[in-house]
């Protein structure tokens, strides 16, 4: 994970392209969330799910376009990239649903908030981590295909 940080950190330009894509994400989401005619919080709204899906993509593709490692090691580093992703950003999601949204109509008991958000984040992280893998093939792929155009193995 310290090679990954360090990769950002050479790449300012891919880790502000990142944070830019992730900041109007959530900017859509807070502004299309769905209400009920009384006011409660309904959800996210479908226009927002597809973008959520769509970071650890773009996660992977610009780790895969840095990484300078072995293929097996670097499926490894896309799949954690994209599990810690995944997993922080439900947590965000649950803090915001719980702290800024609208309460629900009927409230659920505090132990089953905090199961489902567990739950939950463990199932957003792993889909993450597949979609990352993929993103990061991508990002590979481009990389092998641009090194061979320009005659560098």
């Amino acid at each position: 994970m310290h090679t990954v940080w360090q990769g950002l950190h050479r790449h300012p330009l891919a880790t502000s392209s990142f944070t830019l894509l992730w900041l109007a994400t959530w900017v859509v989401t807070v502004l299309t969330w769905e209400r009920d005619a009384a006011g409660y919080s309904i959800g996210m709204s479908p226009s927002a799910i597809p973008l959520h899906f769509a970071l650890p993509v773009f996660l992977g593709v610009i780790v895969g376009l840095y990484a300078t490692t072995t293929l097996g090691f670097r499926a490894r580093r896309f799949a954690l990239a994209g599990a810690v992703f995944g997993v922080v950003e439900f947590a965000i999601l649950a803090l915001v649903d719980l702290v800024w949204l609208p309460a629900v109509e009927v409230p659920q008991p505090v132990s089953e908030l905090v199961v489902g958000a567990m739950v939950g984040a463990v199932i957003y992280g792993g889909i993450c981590a597949v979609l990352s893998l993929l993103g990061g093939g991508l990002g590979a792929g481009w990389t092998s295909l641009s090194q061979r155009a320009d005659g560098v193995r």
